[in-house]
């Protein structure tokens, strides 16, 4: 079923023809009202960020799996990598010494 507006309209008799008639007027003057409303409510939008910061934040949520990232532990508290990385550092300096 299709609702008769032209029923309605008739039925409505006087009370609708002056709106429609000052709508027809106005029309120009409300459509440049709407979007200036829509350009004003845009720039002042209070959650407008930059796309980047945006995506990046979504992306550390959806690689975090929503829980806190674990802090790194202190550095300097492994002595046996720490005397690893200065036997290969001095294994790379004997060697570049001796023209390997």
């Amino acid at each position: 079923m299709n609702p008769d507006l032209y029923g309605a309209w008739l039925t409505a008799g006087n009370n609708l023809q002056p709106v429609g008639a000052w709508l027809a007027g106005w029309w120009p003057t409300l459509a440049i009202a709407a979007v200036a409303a829509t350009v004003i409510g845009w720039a002042w939008w209070p959650t407008r960020t930059d796309y980047r910061t945006r995506n990046d934040q979504r992306a550390a949520i959806r690689i975090t799996g929503f829980q806190e990232r674990p802090e790194p532990g202190q550095p300097g508290t492994n002595q046996e990598l720490l005397d690893t990385c200065r036997a290969i550092a001095h294994a790379t300096q004997t060697a570049r010494k001796e023209g390997r």
